[in-house]
């Protein structure tokens, strides 16, 4: 399974990855946060026991 974090982590860092170019760092960094936590608010709240991967 994984993790809502997990999957949280991986949309945000996408679209951050496609938002920041050219970006400080740090500046980089404050984008991929702003996408994180409204997109891992919104998987807790769609799946609070994570998401099960499809096996096989």
């Amino acid at each position: 399974m994984i993790s809502n974090e997990q999957r949280a982590h991986d949309i945000a860092l996408a679209l951050a990855s496609a938002n920041t170019k050219g970006d400080r760092p740090i500046d980089a960094y404050h984008t991929y946060i702003n996408y994180l936590l409204p997109i891992l608010k919104e998987i807790d709240k769609d799946f609070p026991n994570g998401i099960k991967e499809h096996l096989g």
